[in-house]
């Protein structure tokens, strides 16, 4: 009889961020780990993982998205259901989404047939109350545990009741291996010829990278880049991502006179080329909804500015501690956000004597090594066996 423990893995979609994870997971040799989902991506924008090209244990299953009135998408996912129900693996890691049909249905099929199935995501990102924390809590309630991506969230669930044992923060990541090693061989001279391709010499640099949704009031960055130069601090940013703001945030920069700083990159998946980028840029700025760029930035060793309400942005803003990996500006408050930015970056900036830190937290905590060692020993803990001294 083989000694082999399954664990599959239910995700709407495979997210391109999650290839490198989800690799390492498939080829671990004592658990097999298999991962349920759709090959189309769920979120507009977003780009998914190639199905037949990928080295991914996987199997397919469709989602449905269903929208309802006065509630958000909610996602369904039977073939999900069905391989769960007929193949009865070891134990069963599903979506953290309370939107997630699929999510509830496995939960109670875990249940019935004495199947561990834990939730994977952000747990909590403020103090629950009300209709939806009611809903969330049962959600969370039926699950034998929760796999989660921050400290924060690991805090708030154990005030609201939850135990400690049941909870295991193992972060979030990015493919760091092949950052780190397009980082050295980044040269200055590339560096120095990608700012002149742009016409920027020894201007300072601001990056974001993401889709240009309204979510990340990228209007407060151009905004706050305006009144600096006003101030007579120039700046220039680089927006690498595409969304439905680009238009409205073009007219914006024409109508500020800033549109000579801010350059529209476009979508970019190529990690050379985003390497590049980022180890050029003086600093990342999100001004809201925050998330895994703060790690892409900071994997190159560029600090990171974001707003200070911690629960609008999503559990990676903890690797961003002030003044050492970077800075936080007063909620929406534009006259703030430029300041932060000018102490940022004048006279010196700030990267000289932060790069290293912001490496540093990305190699102990936010990389797949770490997450998959992590999940790998809370399996084995469940199975019975304990991780090897």
């Amino acid at each position: 009889m083989s000694n082999i423990i399954r664990v599959y893995i239910q995700q709407n979609c495979i997210a391109h961020y999650r290839e490198a994870v989800f690799e390492l997971l498939s080829s671990n040799k004592e658990i097999e780990f298999t991962i349920i989902a759709d090959s189309k991506s769920d979120t507009p924008f977003m780009k998914v993982v190639e199905w037949d090209a990928s080295r991914i244990r996987r199997r397919y299953a469709r989602t449905q998205i269903l929208k309802l009135a006065l509630i958000p998408a909610l996602f369904w996912q039977p073939g999900a259901i069905a391989i769960v129900a007929r193949d009865k693996p070891d134990l069963v890691i599903t979506l953290g989404n309370p939107y997630s049909l699929t999510a509830w249905v496995l939960l109670f099929i875990g249940r019935l047939r004495g199947i561990p199935t834990f939730l994977w995501g952000h747990g909590l990102l403020e103090r629950g109350s009300g209709p939806k924390w009611f809903i969330r809590k049962m959600l969370f309630k039926l699950a034998a545990g929760q796999m989660l991506y921050g400290d924060y969230a690991k805090k708030l669930l154990v005030e609201s009741g939850f135990a400690p044992d049941t909870l295991h923060v193992v972060y979030n990541s990015l493919n760091y291996d092949q950052q780190a090693s397009i980082a050295k061989e980044i040269s200055s001279q590339d560096i120095t010829e990608f700012r002149r391709s742009l016409g920027l010499s020894e201007k300072r640099l601001i990056v974001f990278t993401g889709r240009l949704q309204p979510v990340k009031k990228l209007d407060l960055l151009l905004q706050a880049i305006a009144e600096m130069s006003r101030r007579g601090q120039q700046v220039h940013l680089l927006l690498v991502g595409e969304g439905s703001e680009q238009e409205s945030l073009q007219r914006l920069a024409e109508r500020l006179e800033i549109e000579p700083y801010v350059h529209f990159l476009g979508a970019h998946y190529d990690e050379h080329f985003l390497g590049l980028v980022l180890s050029a840029s003086d600093i990342s700025v999100v001004p809201s909804g925050a998330g895994l760029s703060i790690i892409h930035a900071m994997a190159f060793g560029t600090p990171v500015i974001i707003h200070d309400r911690v629960d609008q942005h999503f559990p990676e803003w903890e690797a961003i501690q002030e003044g050492i990996t970077g800075f936080f500006y007063k909620y929406d408050d534009v006259h703030d956000l430029s300041l932060k930015i000018e102490q940022a970056l004048f006279p010196i900036s700030c990267k000289v004597q932060m790069s290293e830190a912001c490496q540093s937290i990305i190699r102990a905590r936010y990389n797949p090594n770490r997450q998959v060692e992590t999940i790998v020993n809370l399996v084995r803990r469940i199975s019975g066996q304990e991780p090897p001294q």
